[in-house]
């Protein structure tokens, strides 16, 4: 039986409801018994969700119980020396069940600190000019910290004697600080000399939250938090929009090609990137097959987000982005698998988080980042953070270096579409027609009217006030969609403040009048033209066409087909019109199903559950006054300790053997140990050990 088992044992039932609401993965399903919750609390990934909520200062503290031996025998917390005042520390510690016993005999659960990263040190100390040290050691110098490096950071050697030859290389690195001294015979590589030689940044965890940078208005970060959303709202749209139109063909690899991203990035008129990775989370665009070849396209989701009124359209955004596990700040294929990194999920809540405080530049976050979610911090590159805060910014979720008041009700648990409402005027159902050719849209409009005019008009200055400018290509590009110039003029005249200015109208109309000379219908497919030159033209031009009246050809060809080569030989032609009905000539809207991503989020018990496990729990009986230890976690704690050990294995010959060692490196199924008898380090596979006793603690 485990002493954390023994220890549940002993919990009152207010400390049983504290361990339950830190640690609810533990409770589902409910734990039939002290045992069966001991075992869930021990494993690696309950342990790893608890430890992703600790501090710094709380890892400082687990570890410096481990150098004293917390995992095999009572420690007292006087004996503990940290930097630091322990009792807030430990008061988390216990209340996740990571540490438990009293101040005079505490102990630290089985599997807790092998759980943590390999080599993980917060208080290891960065030496003074580290970089420079590194590059003025000799080879012979260089090479022993490469070694070690390699093989786990601990290395027994004579040179770590006090009185070893001061010219030797270990006695020469631990004067400089690149190795620190564990006893007379082994060494460690330091945490920040380790990253320095992996060309990797060299990390400090505080032990101390940093105050914010400055102070923000809040009525200026809402302003600016809106202005980010609608943005994000209106190139998603416009995203979603162009694969309706025109699914993107992907690579085998199921990514999106260079040139195909690229021709995107153009027709768009922004990088992709960020609309294509939060749609795809959110589920309003996906990856699927349409005509034999796997395509981008829209889904039904997506089709249903354009009709959702503009709050709701941010929210969902919102959401999609802390969902997206896909990192744009790599030099890869958009939506390839080398971008796929779901734990960034966690990163970007700790980043919304952190600015809840205030407004934080780039160091300060990062020093808060360390401190408050340093397991977290330590696989968040610099760049990755940047682009994060970046990301942020771009959706709304942050502004001005803090967090909005989305990002705050994400935080908070609240409503998140009520905080995106709040925020965003009331749509406007009109527009401000120019004599430059420019329609100024003075506020947010609605989904159907940003639509229509985004169908004529190229946005030229976005914001919350949108000025769009009209020109002969995005004319022609409505057109080309189906539309009327009498359709956009009909839509202005309806729409604008005042009178349509003459020149504007006189733009929509000169590309109607050149627009559609050509006129085609499904015959299988006819082609007819007032001017009987033009389509002769045509005809001569355009293989598969046959002239069956001086202004009528018809084709076997389908309509949409005939209008694709119509317009590759340069001919404008329009759809034609069947008695009221339009004959449509773009392909219907051809969408796949959604893969979306969530967001991460803890369990929680709610009290009435929580009081019926306790009962549940008290009712099988109390433990055995026993304990009993798993011998990996034993070795493990003594390598950590630096504790004699005794251990039974069978050797290669088939017989059983006893040794009296100290472990240095416990994993890869091996055990690298000192013998105590002869001073060299045995490697022994933990397949063939049969049991561990444990030699009593150094006086």
């Amino acid at each position: 039986m485990s002493a954390l088992h023994l220890a549940l044992a002993r919990f009152s039932d207010e400390q049983l409801r504290s361990l339950l609401d830190a640690r609810p993965d533990a409770a589902f399903p409910p734990p039939p018994s002290l045992a069966s919750l001991a075992t869930r609390l021990t494993l690696t990934g309950s342990i790893a969700r608890a430890l992703r909520r600790l501090t710094a200062a709380d890892i400082a503290l687990l570890e410096t119980l481990g150098d004293a031996g917390a995992e095999l025998d009572p420690v007292a917390l006087d004996a503990v020396n940290v930097p630091f005042d322990p009792q807030e520390p430990l008061a988390r510690l216990r209340t996740n069940a990571l540490v438990f016993g009293p101040d005079e005999g505490l102990r630290v659960s089985p599997g807790v600190l092998s759980a943590l990263p390999a080599g993980w040190r917060i208080l290891d100390p960065a030496p003074d000019n580290l970089v420079e040290a590194l590059d003025k050691l000799s080879p012979r110098e260089r090479q022993v910290l490469d070694t070690l490096a390699a093989s786990g950071s601990i290395g027994t050697t004579r040179g770590a004697a006090p009185d070893a030859d001061p010219k030797l290389p270990v006695p020469r690195l631990l004067s400089l600080g690149l190795l620190v001294r564990v006893n007379s015979s082994t060494v460690r590589l330091p945490r920040p000399v380790r990253e320095a030689l992996r060309g990797t940044p060299v990390r400090s965890y505080p032990l101390e939250p940093v105050a914010p940078t400055n102070a923000v208005e809040q009525s200026r970060v809402d302003a600016a938090s809106a202005a980010a959303g609608l943005e994000s709202v209106r190139r998603v749209r416009r995203t979603i929009t162009r694969l309706l139109e025109s699914p993107v063909e992907l690579l085998k690899d199921g990514s999106v090609g260079v040139r195909a991203r690229a021709a995107l990035e153009k027709e768009l008129g922004f990088d992709p990137d960020l609309s294509v990775t939060v749609a795809e989370a959110a589920g309003l665009v996906g990856r699927g097959e349409i005509d034999n070849a796997d395509c981008l396209a829209a889904t039904r989701d997506g089709v249903t987000w354009l009709e959702r009124t503009l709050p709701e359209q941010w929210a969902v955004l919102i959401l999609g982005w802390l969902a997206s596990p896909w990192r744009t700040e790599l030099d890869t294929k958009l939506l390839g698998e080398d971008s796929r990194a779901p734990e960034i999920r966690f990163v970007k809540l700790s980043v919304v988080k952190r600015l809840c405080a205030g407004a934080m530049d780039g160091e300060t976050l990062s020093a808060n980042l360390h401190h408050y979610s340093p397991i977290l911090a330590s696989g968040t590159s610099p760049a990755l953070l940047a682009r994060i805060v970046e990301e942020g910014h771009a959706l709304g979720v942050l502004a001005l270096n803090t967090a909005a008041a989305p990002g705050r009700a994400v935080v908070e648990g609240a409503d998140l579409t009520a905080a995106t409402r709040e925020l965003v005027p009331a749509e406007i159902d009109y527009v401000i027609a120019q004599a430059d050719l420019t329609i100024l849209a003075p506020g947010p409009l609605s989904p159907d009217m940003a639509a229509m005019l985004e169908s004529f008009a190229d946005l030229e200055s976005p914001g919350m006030a949108s000025v769009y400018r009209v020109t002969p290509a995005s004319v022609q590009r409505a057109l080309n969609a189906g539309r009327t110039g009498g359709e956009l003029t009909r839509w202005l005249e309806k729409h604008c403040v005042g009178e349509v200015p003459q020149g504007l109208l006189f733009a929509i109309n000169d590309a109607a009048a050149t627009h559609g000379s050509l006129r085609v219908g499904a015959a299988a497919s006819y082609l007819r033209c007032e001017d009987e030159a033009l389509l002769a033209s045509a005809a001569a031009r355009v293989g598969g066409l046959e002239l069956i009246a001086p202004t009528v050809a018809i084709s076997q060809m389908p309509a949409s087909q005939l209008v694709t080569l119509l317009r590759r030989h340069g001919f404008q032609p329009a759809p034609d019109h069947d008695g009221e009905a339009l004959l449509q000539l773009h392909n219907a809207s051809q969408l796949v199903a959604p893969t979306p991503s969530t967001v991460p989020r803890e369990r929680s018990l709610d009290e009435a559950r929580r009081e019926e496990i306790i009962r549940s729990l008290r009712a099988v009986g109390a433990a055995p006054d026993t304990e009993e230890r798993d011998f990996l976690e034993t070795l493990r704690a003594s390598a950590r300790a630096r504790r004699q050990v005794t251990i039974g294995y069978v050797d290669k010959r088939g017989q059983r053997t006893q040794r009296s060692v100290t472990p240095i490196t416990v994993n890869a199924g091996l055990i690298d140990a000192l013998d105590e008898a002869t001073g060299r380090v045995v490697r022994v596979e933990l397949s063939r050990i049969t049991g561990v006793d444990e030699a009593p603690p150094a006086p």
